[in-house]
């Protein structure tokens, strides 16, 4: 072939293929944001891990907490809540229960050679609305790790 005739053809697959990869990022869904505080937000290595383990969480931009399935929140897309979420009443945000272990093993996941000291780790929590929108948000725990601790 020509090469006149190549460069048209390249250019032409090249144009669709922007094109279409355009399209399908205009209209794919987007996920939702999601903000997470810990309670309690702070850990020490040495103690015992608080259970139940709540994480508040909360829309950003806010939307109404009422359309979260509570079967797909995950945390670190692994735990799942240790009881049913429940609405803060004086909040506009859902308290979701987990076990005290399972976070525990979050952030050692996050953090697993670490020497002594105080670490921000920041722990994942995601899931679906009820019309099957996905949402990810992150909460940070303040990890300490105490002298003469094992690495």
């Amino acid at each position: 072939m020509k090469p006149k005739i190549l460069t048209i053809i390249s250019l032409t697959i090249l144009a669709s293929l922007l094109i279409g990869a355009f399209t399908f990022d205009a209209f794919s869904a987007k996920e939702l944001k999601l903000k997470v505080k810990w309670k309690p937000a702070a850990y020490t290595t040495d103690s015992w891990a608080p259970d139940p383990w709540l994480a508040e969480i909360f829309f950003a931009p806010p939307r109404p907490i009422e359309e979260i399935n509570p079967s797909t929140i995950r945390l670190e897309t692994i735990y799942s809540p240790s009881a049913p979420p429940y609405h803060n009443p004086l909040k506009e945000r859902l308290d979701v229960p987990f076990n005290g272990w399972d976070v525990i093993a979050a952030l050692y996941t996050k953090a697993p050679h670490m020497t002594p000291g105080t670490y921000l780790v920041w722990l994942e929590i995601t899931g679906n609305l009820n019309d099957g929108q996905f949402f990810r948000g992150s909460g940070c725990i303040n990890m300490t790790i105490p002298e003469g601790s094992p690495p």
